[in-house]
């Protein structure tokens, strides 16, 4: 019997010698690959750690867009209940940890204590439950310092209540805070169609925004909670990296000057659209762009917006056909699941459904849905639309001729007043005579620019018009530019007539991005350089990581022909039809420019100038468009002028750019005339603030004592003018 049990004991514990062996195999070779396995199957979750989205900078260093952190608070329901029952002592403090959560909480937020209490009821297992987003660092603040009073010690000298605080403090369990952004925009509607604005996900819509999205962006870390082989919860957390931030070429007090001027021109005279570029044309930067209608970037969908576009009747049609569509959509949606095919009988009513919906197309694309209208209110018209140009192009036609030896620059035309060109009597603006290539640049003459045109020839007349820039990309860096490749007369449509009103600016079409463009290479030595907004990409420590040089994409013209331009367009200014944009001391070129809109009604008029400073070394170009200004006479490029010349008033002190003229004795006075005017304006205006302020204050305690109780082109007629007479309107075309 001890021989048979011997030999039982001896076989087990050889059985057993062989289990701890191949278990000591097993760990050694496959143990992280089970603990793996096993930690998977227990409850574990995990947290995003948000990245902060760049930042963007004027060129100065101000913030134009930043971002806020926000905070969601989170509840661990496991913890609150699981450290309630470490604690106990008594059934009394079973749920004490529990209920002072609960009440600190509803104390520092206002949170329902029902709810709060139902919440972690129901999640007892769950160490994850969001409770509230968006909250801000002002909410947050005072309930984060009042945990931070748990780590604090006390002696017999703490007062009862501060030591009473400490012991609550850390009674609380279970709550925490992730930390997100929301994007500010501090200026609101600043620079709005430059910077464009944010939707969910950090997705950029519209201008910087869009067009840097991926630099902006950065990537989101995570915090991942699991249990250890104690079946303890550890903590791995995988830091976030921040988007870079962006450096713009934007002057913040340049913008905030054309915005003013262009508020005060909108609201003394208005029109359908007016906009202001500013450029550095040595080198493509835009200091400034600006048009009609701002909207706040901080609430881009904020329907009071789209009033400056729109009546409240037209919003109101807009969203109720939003909804229509919509639910037919939906309805679509619900009807791919049946099957194809069908009787006869359905077959005859589809073609019933057919010619009405061919009825209903015309009358569907004059609707617009809620979003086509905010689609129109964010649209940059600066790079996005294109019209006729007018005769800011005749500077171009000049400089054709004057590169390729065309013309020699001792040129001269008489003007009759009109020209015949095949079956048509194109006009000009008045019958100048005699006239030098110079003076027909200075005075706009119509007849002049379309004998040169002739001269030219197709060939040479458009291929400087695409070398200039028209009909192609500007490639700046910004979304939504215009298409106009379509708009520029294609070769088999360029005879006599297209090409007589092309050389003064009609016929054809260009947005205000490519003109400013062409413009620059034309008056600062021939270098055409891509614009652009953005100077340089910096990390998220303020290292610069990327600089954005200037680039010459192509030479249009010579230093002679550059300088000679600069000649006449000075003259322009000084005797021609760009009078009004004279400012004392200072040696200023440009250009006006005016075209009728179709139809042809001698009614609605597209005015505009280009000006630059210093004449003979220019730093600086503003370019001014006014769509059909709310006067009388539109063909008056005079509006255009003066507000251009009160930008650049403003802009030249801005950027230091000193006067290069002497003062005659009378400009002088006026100059000192118009400070002392500028002065007592200031003053009137700060005492009206004053004034203002005070009624405000006493309106306030007064409340508070009551309370206690489209693009166009084709050939059409086009006005040049330095003064406010329609005697100086010129007929381009008739």
């Amino acid at each position: 019997m001890r021989g048979k049990l011997s030999v039982v004991f001896f076989v087990i514990v050889c059985l057993f010698l062989v289990l701890a062996v191949r278990l000591a195999y097993w760990t050694i070779r496959n143990g992280d690959e089970f603990e793996t396995i096993v930690l998977g199957q227990q409850n574990h979750t995990s947290s995003t750690i948000a990245y902060e989205r760049g930042r963007i900078f004027d060129r100065n260093g101000n913030i134009l867009a930043t971002n806020e952190k926000i905070y969601t608070l989170v509840l661990e329901p496991k913890n609150i209940i699981e450290v309630g029952e470490n604690v106990k002592e008594n059934e009394e403090d079973a749920n004490e940890v529990l209920e002072t959560t609960i009440r600190v909480l509803n104390e520092y937020f206002g949170f329902d204590e029902s709810d709060l209490r139902e919440t972690i009821e129901n999640n007892k297992d769950s160490y994850y439950v969001v409770y509230k987003k968006n909250l801000s660092y002002d909410e947050v603040s005072a309930f984060r310092e009042f945990l931070a009073k748990a780590d604090e010690s006390w002696d017999e000298n703490t007062p009862a209540d501060e030591k009473a605080e400490i012991q609550e403090a850390r009674k609380v369990e279970g709550v925490m805070f992730e930390e997100n952004y929301k994007r500010v925009y501090p200026y609101k509607d600043l620079a709005c169609r430059i910077l464009g604005f944010t939707s969910s996900g950090n997705s950029g819509n519209w201008g910087i925004e869009q067009y840097y999205n991926d630099t902006l962006n950065g990537t989101n870390g995570r915090s991942y909670y699991y249990f250890n082989q104690e079946l303890t919860q550890e903590q791995t957390v995988k830091e976030a990296e921040n988007g870079n931030s962006v450096v713009s070429t934007i002057d913040m007090q340049i913008q905030q000057v054309i915005e003013d001027k262009l508020e005060e021109f909108d609201k003394d005279v208005g029109s359908k659209m007016t906009s202001i570029l500013v450029m550095d044309p040595r080198n493509g930067e835009v200091l400034g762009m600006a048009s009609s209608n701002p909207y706040d970037l901080n609430d881009p969908m904020n329907e009071k917006n789209l009033l400056q576009l729109f009546s409240q009747e037209e919003i109101d049609e807009m969203k109720a056909y939003t909804k229509e569509k919509e639910a037919e959509e939906s309805s679509e949606d619900t009807s791919e699941e049946v099957t194809a095919g069908g009787t006869s009988e359905e077959d005859t009513e589809e073609n019933d459904e057919e010619a009405s919906t061919e009825t209903d197309a015309e009358e569907e694309e004059e609707q617009m849905t809620i979003y086509d209208g905010f689609y129109q209110l964010w649209r940059n018209p600066i790079i996005s639309d294109a019209n006729e140009p007018g005769s800011t192009y005749k500077p171009f036609t000049v400089a054709a001729g004057l590169e390729t030896g065309v013309l020699t620059g001792n040129e001269s035309y008489y003007c009759t007043g009109s020209l015949n060109v095949g079956s048509w009597n194109i006009g000009c603006s008045h019958v100048h005579g005699n006239i030098s290539l110079e003076d027909a640049v200075a005075q706009s003459c119509n007849v002049a620019m379309m004998n040169i045109g002739f001269n030219e020839g197709n060939d040479i007349f458009y291929q400087y018009q695409n070398l200039f820039g028209f009909g192609r990309n500007t490639g700046i860096d910004l979304p939504g530019e215009a298409q106009t490749a379509s708009l520029i007369p294609s070769e088999g449509n360029r005879d006599t007539v297209t090409l007589a009103t092309n050389s003064f600016g009609q016929n054809f079409n260009c947005s205000m991005i490519q003109m400013a463009a062409g413009f620059s290479s034309l008056i600062n030595g021939g270098y055409y350089y891509q614009p652009r907004v953005v100077k340089e990409i910096q990390n998220d420590q303020g290292d610069v990581v990327e600089e954005k040089e200037a680039e010459v994409l192509r030479n249009t013209v010579s230093e002679e022909t550059s300088e000679t331009m600069r000649e006449y367009l000075k003259t322009t200014v000084e005797s021609g039809t760009g009078t009004k944009a004279q400012i004392p001391g200072y040696s200023i070129g440009g250009k006006t420019g005016t075209a009728e809109k179709i139809p042809r009604n001698k009614e609605d008029y597209y005015i505009s100038f280009v000006g630059f400073v210093p004449a003979e070394d220019p730093e600086l170009l503003i370019y001014v468009t006014i769509d059909e200004p709310n006067v009388d006479n539109q063909a008056n490029a005079a509006l255009a002028v003066n507000l251009e010349r009160e930008c650049m008033e403003e802009i030249v002190k801005i950027l230091g750019i000193e006067p290069t003229e002497e003062l005659t004795e009378e400009e002088k006075q006026e100059l000192a005339e118009q400070q002392a005017e500028e002065e007592a304006q200031r003053e009137a205006e700060e005492e009206t603030e004053a004034e203002e302020e005070t009624e405000s204050e006493e309106e306030t305690e007064s409340d508070t004592s009551e309370s206690s109780g489209a693009d166009t082109s084709g050939s059409g007629e086009e006005t040049d003018t330095g003064a406010s007479s329609a005697e100086d309107t010129e007929e381009d075309a008739e």
